[in-house]
């Protein structure tokens, strides 16, 4: 399959466009910016495209409410955990009750040692 190149703002007005609720493709895209297209994000991006698109999420929805946890710059942490005898410190935010890492996965709370929010001002 090919990979195309978009620029910040082509890729901001196909994520509005696809704010759900949208049909099944739209919202495998609005699920793929979250979980794929953040990480190749810069901070500045994520802040821009949170800034641009939080204000027409419908917060009702858990996609919606997804996507805003997601970018949110306040809802970023550290959660520093103890695991299979490794100390890991893990980049996370805040989604229903859970640190997650993405949609699907979380960090265990019986191996949260603690944890710290993301001085936004990095971001």
């Amino acid at each position: 399959m090919s990979n195309f190149t978009i620029d910040f703002f082509e890729l901001a007005f196909l994520v509005e466009a696809c704010i759900p609720p949208r049909p099944i493709a739209r919202s495998m895209f609005f699920d793929d910016v979250s979980d794929k297209h953040y990480h190749k994000m810069t901070k500045e991006e994520r802040l821009r495209l949170f800034e641009w698109i939080s204000p027409k999420l419908d917060l009702e929805n858990e996609n919606c409410r997804y996507f805003y946890a997601r970018f949110n710059p306040k809802n970023q942490y550290l959660v520093s955990c103890f695991h299979d005898g490794k100390a890991q410190v893990i980049e996370c935010f805040r989604f229903n009750e859970r640190y997650c890492t993405s949609k699907n996965k979380f960090v265990n709370p019986e191996y949260i040692k603690s944890s710290s929010i993301v001085n936004s001002i990095l971001l």
